[in-house]
């Protein structure tokens, strides 16, 4: 049987899990294309008010409370009495995942973070951009898997 603590983290991981996969999904089939065409400085405006805006503090919350609370659900599940160990995996993969889509972070922020110092200049605001799209695509993927992880953890476990 699995604790009550153990079903509310795993629960919240899938929530914060999702919101990040929902980020991911739609920044790399709607944005960043739509971006493309829109054209690069645009996006560096645009990234200055969105992203260096509110989303200099939400999507670290969201990245950030998902490791948290995905490391929480796999040490709760770890001290349940009645637990079968070998279904873990998934949750296993899902701490896994998410670290790594924070760790790819560490490429693709500093780039975001550079973009208001490029004072619209094309070259190396399109580099920015496309530098961003490639290491956000990588995060992406993790972020995503992480969440499938999740919801398969979530499947298994409970």
């Amino acid at each position: 049987m699995v604790s009550l603590r153990t079903k509310i983290l795993l629960a919240a991981a899938n929530l914060f899990g999702g919101l990040m996969a929902g980020m991911n999904i739609d920044r790399a089939i709607v944005a960043m294309p739509a971006w493309q065409q829109v054209g690069s400085l645009a996006w560096a405006v645009f990234s200055q008010k969105a992203d260096l805006g509110n989303g200099l503090f939400l999507y670290p919350f969201e990245a950030i409370a998902g490791v948290l609370l995905n490391i929480g659900a796999i040490l709760s599940y770890r001290f349940d009495r009645l637990k079968i160990p070998s279904k873990a995996w998934p949750l296993y993969l899902a701490v896994f995942l998410s670290i790594g889509g924070l760790l790819v972070t560490i490429k693709a922020a500093p780039i975001m973070l550079g973009v208001p110092q490029l004072a619209g200049d094309p070259v190396p605001i399109q580099n920015a951009f496309d530098g961003f799209n490639f290491w956000g695509g990588i995060r992406g993927v993790f972020q995503v898997s992480a969440f499938i992880a999740e919801i398969w953890a979530m499947a298994t476990i409970l």
